[in-house]
């Protein structure tokens, strides 16, 4: 009976242990579904996003073009109107016109036709892949272009066929590239700008072959939110790269490690709290980092270079001499921008100043003030933009004036050529409203100092050499 007993109780035992293995698997199978990044791979997985950071912002801008502004791939997409807070592109310039076109290759080469440069209005940007990699750069001295106009001739992975010789043959391993260029009016009067849009519509975009006609959609002054998403959205975007392009060899390893992610090729994905929570991860990781983004450019002063050495050595390939791929400067760097161009220094030249000349952070809340030394070494022109840290380089919402250039009317200089800007919630007292940029919020802010047609003196190393100098708090 004792017996009977133990083997019952020994059974039932083993029945209730099988039990609750059964439904210990279940909850795991349940929580992996719902949180489907275990912890083991959530370093993989950080990485894995910092890698693809370029691809989701090249795809958010490409989806926003049409979400937004009703831009289709093929057509090209401008702005008739200096840029305004409604823009939400990363880090741009409101003194110059944009095009931010998306070109895809899927039904064979696609011809962007570049009209030659007008002596009034300047043209400069770059034909960029997924990651952001300038295939060529189109306008000015050092465009594939020379300033002279040309028909680019844009081609998919692995096209063979001859190429006429009247075109400039522009390779891609992508099937989906951008045109981002710039054009600079000679004035913001209503007749130059004008001119610099009808200039703009001397530019064709049409399959190689055929006498399509081109399509421009105006952006005019509608809201616009091409930013990377952090959120849900960001796994989508890299799902729709792998499932819908071809890649580079470099990017094999990457691909191949997606699957812990739950992406691959010819499978559907469906991010979860897991993947919003790497996303998050990342961008916060990129934000801390964007802190020390760059190295020192001028002595004593804390402007910094936008990017690493070895960005701008590599033409932006991020792959080096010896092979080795940086692309984690390159996550760093496209956190905050875009549409890097292949030949840095040449038409434009960036400095980045987030600290004061005590080395403290530049705060909303603060009045600053920046002098301007004569004589810059711009030979088109200069300007200063100011960005919001924590939404990663937006304009701000409430204010409508976010820059001042050289090419402003009514900037006032000081005796000795020099400008005096300010920049605070108000204008100081006995501070000129013309040179004055407006704050706002509780937040920091970063600026970001061009030359457009940088002069050679401004790389100079000598002792006397021409110096920006630090923000100062008043």
């Amino acid at each position: 009976m004792k017996k009977s007993t133990s083997f019952k109780i020994l059974g039932f035992t083993v029945i209730l242990s099988s039990l609750l293995i059964v439904f210990s698997s279940y909850k795991q199978k349940d929580n992996k579904i719902e949180n489907g990044i275990s912890v083991e791979n959530e370093a993989t997985a950080v990485k894995l996003g910092k890698w693809a950071m370029p691809v989701v912002s090249f795809f958010a801008q490409k989806e926003a073009n049409e979400r937004d502004m009703g831009a289709l791939p093929n057509q090209i997409l401008y702005w008739s109107q200096p840029l305004d807070h409604n823009n939400k592109i990363l880090t741009p310039n409101d003194v110059v016109l944009y095009t931010s076109t998306s070109i895809e290759t899927f039904d064979g080469p696609m011809v962007l036709e570049i009209p030659k440069a007008d002596e009034n209005i300047g043209l400069f940007g770059s034909i960029l892949d997924p990651f952001m990699v300038p295939l060529e750069d189109v306008g000015g001295a050092n465009g594939v272009d020379k300033g002279l106009g040309a028909k680019l001739l844009i081609t998919p992975p692995n096209y063979d066929k001859e190429i006429p010789s009247e075109y400039i043959h522009i390779p891609s391993q992508h099937y989906n590239t951008v045109a981002g260029l710039r054009i600079t009016p000679k004035s913001f009067e209503e007749k130059d700008v004008e001119d610099a849009v009808n200039y703009i519509h001397k530019m064709k975009l049409y399959p190689l072959g055929s006498d399509q006609e081109t399509v421009f959609v105006d952006g005019e002054n509608k809201p616009y939110n091409p930013k990377p998403p952090y959120d849900e959205n960001f796994f989508r975007l890299v799902d729709l790269y792998i499932q819908t392009e071809n890649h580079k060899e470099v990017d094999s390893t990457f691909i191949e490690e997606m699957k812990l992610l739950g992406i691959e090729k010819g499978n559907t994905f469906t991010a979860d709290v897991s993947h919003v929570r790497i996303a998050s991860k990342v961008k916060n990781e990129l934000q801390a980092g964007f802190r020390n983004v760059g190295n020192q450019f001028f002595p004593n002063s804390n402007w910094t270079t936008p990017v690493d050495p070895v960005e701008a050595a590599t033409q932006f390939t991020y792959v080096d001499e010896s092979n080795h791929y940086h692309w984690e400067k390159r996550a760093q760097t496209f956190h905050w921008a875009i549409w890097g161009p292949k030949h840095l220094g040449k038409e434009t030249f960036y400095l980045i100043g987030q600290k004061d000349n005590e080395g403290t952070v530049l705060s909303s809340q603060s009045d600053y003030q920046l002098t301007i030394p004569a004589n810059v070494p711009a030979a088109q022109f200069w300007s200063v933009n100011i960005y919001e840290f924590e939404t990663g380089g937006t304009f701000f919402d409430e204010v409508e004036k976010v820059a001042i250039s050289s090419k402003n009317e009514d900037l006032l200089m000081n005796e000795d050529g020099s400008v005096t800007l300010t920049f605070g919630q108000n204008c100081p007292e006995g501070a000129p409203m013309s040179n004055h940029i407006p704050t706002v919020g509780e937040g920091s802010w970063f600026a970001l100092f061009r030359w457009y047609a940088p002069m050679p003196e401004l790389f100079s190393q000598e002792s006397d050499r021409w110096t920006l100098g630090n923000f100062e708090k008043l």
